[in-house]
């Protein structure tokens, strides 16, 4: 029979496996996405009202958004996201380099959480993207053995030499 600590670390780590599939798949599917040549919609601000909007001086929330939007596709720098995106994703599907993975993802998922919460008046987005957030610091401090052991170590070296 297995003691109790043991069912509650194999429970973590069948959630932390779990989790973490999920948060692969998410990213690898928004980074493919970024690859995928779109229609133009409604939702793209039309260079009419990008020149209104900068002649009248009225940048709200939902105009500013899409300007950016607009602007990181133009420049291809959503391309480059979406590199990220992908990397990371593969990167976390396999074990060994989860870690690896979760680390790349962690600016980039810093990044969209904060483009729509500071430009995007959108609250399911800012929950959504906030949600995924959250996910992947909780993924990263399941390694937090590791960090630990990193900084002790560094920090003993550091002691030792300067003895």
């Amino acid at each position: 029979m297995q003691s109790k600590s043991v069912i509650y670390r194999n429970i973590i780590r069948i959630n932390h496996f779990i989790l973490s599939v999920f948060l692969a798949v998410f990213f690898i599917y928004a980074g493919a996405k970024k690859f995928i040549p779109k229609p133009a919609s409604n939702k793209v601000v039309s260079n009419e009202d990008f020149v209104k909007a900068f002649q009248e001086n009225k940048f709200e929330s939902p105009i500013t958004f899409r300007m950016a939007i607009k602007t990181l596709k133009a420049c291809d720098f959503m391309l480059m996201v979406g590199v990220l995106q992908l990397l990371a994703g593969v990167l976390i599907l396999i074990p060994h380099t989860r870690l690896i993975g979760l680390l790349v993802l962690l600016p980039v998922a810093v990044n969209i959480f904060c483009f729509h919460f500071f430009m995007d008046n959108r609250p399911e987005e800012d929950i959504e993207t906030g949600f995924l957030l959250l996910l992947n610091v909780i993924l990263v401090l399941f390694y937090y053995r590791h960090f630990k052991a990193l900084v002790v170590k560094n920090w003993a070296l550091k002691f030792i030499k300067s003895v």
